[in-house]
């Protein structure tokens, strides 16, 4: 067997034991009554009703302008004490959830990851943190979609 396939291996066992221990859970698992092509359906979903408060502490790097919306380059943080979770939502890409991490107890809430985007729309970052949300946005020109 080769590297590569060793490598490949390797991260799909890894990525099932950590599924299996519930390390991290999937983007959809925020129930099955909701429609996940609507942004307000999915956002109600992940805050519960609840109203985030924006926040500083939350930082969202992500570019003004993005020439190819296939690869849009992310870079989300929270310096906020106890975050257990960060959403990163597309509010006009046809599946609005682009991506949820949760995070364990003393784990430092930061992640760095390529987005698609349909069209030029506003991202949304969410972080849940001691029982409270707290949001920040940005909007985002694209000059190709990379959805479609």
């Amino acid at each position: 067997m080769n590297e590569t396939a060793s490598r490949r291996r390797f991260l799909l066992i890894a990525l099932r034991r950590a599924a299996a221990l519930g390390l991290f859970r999937a983007a959809a698992a925020y129930g099955k009554d909701t429609d996940p092509t609507s942004y307000d359906g999915v956002l109600r979903a992940l805050t519960g009703g609840r109203t985030p408060e924006a926040s500083g502490e939350l930082v969202l790097d992500v570019p003004d302008s993005a020439e190819n919306g296939a690869i849009v380059p992310v870079t989300l943080a929270s310096r906020i004490d106890r975050t257990a979770a960060l959403h990163l939502l597309v509010v006009h890409n046809p599946r609005p959830l682009a991506a949820s991490f949760s995070f364990l107890d003393g784990a430092v809430p930061s992640v760095s990851f390529r987005i698609k985007m349909n069209e030029s729309s506003e991202v949304v970052a969410l972080a849940e943190a001691g029982g409270r949300l707290y949001w920040t946005r940005k909007q985002v020109r694209v000059a190709v979609g990379g959805c479609g």
